[in-house]
């Protein structure tokens, strides 16, 4: 797909990717890079909704605080920079084999995992030992561009349009669903701020460049998996969205991607 072009705005189990830029003479907000943006508030005072297991082979599913915590970063922040990344690799949001997921060892603490764009996926995913692994698991960007190209109206497609019409979200962890996925839930709001992501090059219609844009949905964080092989499998219901407008379209599409991980070399924990 061409990132001179709105074609990123795709379905994702991962992605409904909005996209669109500041040109209307609108004020945009002023972008806030997402490593220097404040600590979402309500992640401090926030209880741990999935507590921390030993047990051999199992995986630990981080709640908002415990991802702060351990990793220095919000969980809006890690989805932020997942963003970037994924608009610095378009190829990684129709991966449905694995063929790309290599980009994913970005070379810091997190690994970022791929999810669907409506096709199943059916991935083999080798992570480094010692990352945790960021999954998206129902998610939207909108990008500023006219006809909305401010945060409120951004705001509204993210948290309305898209988030209020998600069902069906479920994601199993080694055949073991996690509860209360609305804690997992990131909304446009002052703790998850713009951010910027390159679009590339400007095209006719005068889309591309570096833009500002916000982003929310379900994200899940996993802690550095041990030795051996384990299974991950997300699902969500999301709405059809206009890709210019971000209106709704009427009708749903439905995710589903399913990982196999590897440690590479196992966790250090």
């Amino acid at each position: 797909m061409s990132r001179t072009s709105k074609a990123l705005r795709t379905s994702y189990a991962i992605v409904l990717a909005g996209l669109a830029a500041c040109t209307d003479g609108t004020t945009a907000p002023t972008p806030i890079d997402p490593i220097t943006t404040a600590i979402d508030a309500r992640a401090v005072g926030q209880q741990d909704s999935y507590s921390d297991r030993d047990d051999e082979g199992e995986v630990d599913v981080l709640s908002n605080l415990q991802v702060r915590r351990r990793t220095g970063k919000t969980i809006a922040e890690w989805g932020a920079l997942w963003w970037k990344w994924a608009f610095d690799n378009p190829q990684v949001l129709g991966d449905v084999d694995g063929t790309f997921s290599a980009l994913g060892d970005v070379g810091g603490p997190v690994f970022f995992a791929q999810g669907s764009v409506g096709d199943p996926v059916r991935a083999n995913v080798t992570v480094p030992g010692g990352q945790y692994i960021l999954l998206p698991v129902a998610t939207f960007i909108w990008t500023f561009f006219d006809p909305c190209a401010d945060l409120a109206c951004a705001r509204r497609i993210v948290n309305h349009n898209f988030i209020d019409g998600i069902t069906a979200v479920s994601v199993t962890v080694d055949g073991e669903r996690v509860e209360n996925m609305q804690a997992h839930l990131v909304r446009v709001d002052d703790g998850n701020p713009p951010f910027t992501v390159d679009a590339g090059p400007i095209g006719p219609d005068g889309y591309g460049g570096i833009l500002p844009a916000v982003q929310g949905g379900y994200w899940l964080m996993l802690a550095p998996l041990r030795s051996g092989t384990h299974r991950v499998s997300m699902s969500a219901t999301v709405p059809n969205l206009d890709g210019a407008t971000g209106e709704l379209l009427g009708g749903s599409t439905q995710l589903d991607a399913r990982l196999r991980l590897k440690a590479r070399g196992g966790s250090h924990d």
